[in-house]
């Protein structure tokens, strides 16, 4: 929905580049010096993709944000780029399921506060400005997935309520990718002019 909503598809985008440390789990920097980060990466960054002539483009601060499914604002707070929204989807087949989507580095939508019903694809917010950023890193999605456990409350819900395994078990976001992807080696440029 991503690529639909931003036309990407009408500028061409053929498939989502990552550069090492944009994935899922990594334990090191995509940006500034590269080392390693405070703690693994928690969902995906997406920034960069790759168009029909093989040019590598960059999503920007005006890249507009669908939700994935149907579901409920129930967070919202400051992030190290801008705002985090977090949504509560519930998914009914033999078992009813909750589970939590996590936009990070955003600009959210004026309407969208706590407790606001959201239909798959609305729009909820665009890509922070990171220009005036510290850490001098360029606009991207950061995405996750996670399952709550069932004593799990949003209440004072912050960055590191993430990374507590006894609240929230993280998923890999990539495999809902519904685009192709394609991982850069660590030597190109791309990834190291990032």
């Amino acid at each position: 929905m991503l690529i639909k909503e931003n036309p990407l598809d009408q500028s061409g985008f053929e498939r989502w580049i990552f550069c090492h440390g944009m994935l899922f789990n990594s334990p090191d920097k995509w940006w500034g010096d590269h080392g390693l980060r405070d703690y693994p990466h928690e969902g995906i960054d997406l920034c960069l993709y790759k168009d029909q002539v093989n040019s590598i483009r960059r999503i920007n601060e005006k890249t507009r944000i669908p939700v994935m499914q149907d579901g409920v604002v129930k967070a919202m707070f400051k992030d190290y780029l801008g705002k985090a929204l977090i949504i509560e989807h519930v998914h009914s087949g033999n078992d009813t399921i909750r589970f939590i989507s996590f936009y990070a580095h955003t600009n959210p939508r004026p309407e969208i506060k706590d407790g606001v019903v959201v239909k798959e694809g609305d729009v909820i917010a665009t890509l922070a400005d990171t220009s005036n950023s510290k850490s001098n890193i360029i606009p991207h999605l950061h995405f996750s997935l996670g399952l709550p456990s069932k004593s799990f409350s949003y209440d004072g819900f912050v960055w590191n309520t993430i990374r507590k395994p006894e609240m929230i078990t993280l998923l890999d976001p990539l495999a809902i990718i519904d685009w192709p992807y394609q991982m850069l080696d660590t030597l190109n440029s791309a990834c190291r002019e990032l």
